[in-house]
């Protein structure tokens, strides 16, 4: 199916914005509305309710991953569910400003803060995380390479959302963003290897299968949800992120510390 229509609607809306911000926002908010649609109906719907669920589980098992660290370096692997659960719980609210008689001010608080996460946070933080439990060298040279390419990456769409003010709105039954990783763009391919790679070249499997199911949820999500990808992308690797447990929970303590101090 073809996205170029409506993805070129979303890119003219947003160059040739110039007036105030107020007007900026709307004609980001049409262009929004207009791209939704590309892929026809969702098989399934998310909600407040689903994003603080999500975090709940998350959290928990954050927590008790966290308590199964034996090494300081692993302390960022371990700590990515915590992580997701905020992100998710800050979408929860979102959900609530956008569903009610919402706070302008909140609704844009809110959305910039869950795309600092969703956006500019994991390309780098995922591939130093993993870079801090590689035991192989060679391994270790290639995710350094990704974890600087990410940092760079990582800033230029932090100015980015500082620069442009946040919009979302709920689509259907999921909220889209407007943002400047588009599914089917080039920002999109640069993020899934900086985020992907590390994960998928660690030497461990379960490291390893988080990194497959993140990249088969973008493929997923990307294809049923168009026009609102990031938010049903980054709901699915939350929950996918509670493998990160059985890491822990799995590995010998002598074992995982050899590796961690190789």
């Amino acid at each position: 199916m073809n996205f170029s229509g409506s993805t070129l609607f979303c890119v003219r809306v947003y160059t040739t914005a110039n007036a105030g911000s107020c007007a900026r926002s709307q004609l980001i908010r049409n262009s929004i509305a207009g791209c939704y649609g590309a892929q026809g109906a969702e098989i399934m719907c998310f909600s407040a309710t689903a994003s603080f669920t999500v975090a709940a589980m998350t959290a928990a098992i954050g927590v008790v991953t966290v308590k199964q660290v034996r090494h300081p370096r692993a302390i960022l692997l371990a700590a990515v569910p915590l992580l997701f659960a905020f992100q998710q719980t800050t979408e929860g609210f979102l959900w609530l400003q956008l569903s009610g008689n919402s706070d302008s001010g909140n609704t844009a608080t809110l959305s910039l803060i869950y795309l600092i996460f969703a956006e500019a946070l994991w390309p780098t933080y995922l591939a130093v995380a993993v870079l801090f439990i590689e035991p192989d060298h060679r391994r270790r040279l290639i995710i350094c390479f990704f974890a600087v390419v990410g940092a760079f990456f990582s800033t230029h769409l932090l100015l980015g959302l500082l620069g442009t003010p946040p919009v979302a709105l709920i689509r259907g039954h999921s909220i889209g963003y407007y943002s400047y990783i588009d599914a089917y763009s080039w920002p999109v391919i640069l993020y899934l290897t900086c985020v992907c790679t590390a994960l998928l070249i660690s030497t461990h499997r379960i490291v390893q299968v988080f990194g497959a199911i993140i990249l088969i949820g973008y493929l997923i999500s990307a294809y049923v949800y168009f026009s609102t990808f990031i938010s049903v992308w980054c709901f699915f690797a939350a929950a996918d992120s509670t493998l990160l447990y059985f890491y822990f929970k799995r590995a010998p303590a002598g074992i995982l510390l050899r590796t961690l101090n190789s």
